[in-house]
């Protein structure tokens, strides 16, 4: 599913949902939204199970910039 820039910005509102953020940590060093999780896409599999909180909340992924 497609989120909107507008919804994207509720959600971040929502203690709910957990905010995932997939780019490379050479991008997210360089900015990302605050309280994202940083699991670059190529480490997902690996990685989801164990770094995700809760995997039966909300999880809105995001693979470019927070602008």
């Amino acid at each position: 599913m497609t989120v909107s820039l507008n919804e994207m910005r509720a959600r971040l509102r929502d203690p709910g949902v957990v905010i995932l953020d997939v780019l490379t940590r050479e991008v997210y060093a360089k900015g990302h939204i605050p309280g994202a999780i940083n699991i670059p896409l190529a480490e997902l599999r690996e990685r989801a199970s164990v770094e995700l909180p809760d995997l039966g909340r909300e999880i809105v992924a995001y693979c470019g910039s927070p602008t």
